[in-house]
């Protein structure tokens, strides 16, 4: 006799995705990369501009780097994937930043 199908067991499905909180969770830690990285910026390319944008670089690559490891991990991915993205708006921005003379 087996079972109804309301009632088995059946670990074969996946969990569904949680896509809402998965987004948001990944624009706030865009938004927090970027920030960061404007903020390296504005604190190092005060003394020399182009200085800033190495620093900017530096830090995007090396985060971005290490990070790279837990891109496929199932929380992880929405913080990294979003961070990942904040990197190039931060550098995008820095160099646009250099670009206007920023900071004086």
């Amino acid at each position: 006799m087996t079972a109804p199908e309301s009632l088995r067991n059946d670990d074969s499905r996946p969990e569904p995705t949680p896509w809402v909180l998965g987004i948001v969770v990944g624009v706030v830690s865009a938004l927090f990369a970027a920030f960061v990285l404007v903020g390296v910026y504005f604190l190092i390319g005060g003394v020399l501009r182009f200085l800033g944008i190495a620093a900017v670089l530096v830090v995007a690559g090396g985060l971005g780097w290490t990070l790279w490891e837990f891109r496929m991990r199932p929380v992880w991915r929405w913080v990294v994937w979003g961070l990942l993205i904040g990197f190039l708006a931060g550098v995008s921005s820095s160099i646009a930043l250099l670009a206007l003379g920023r900071p004086t």
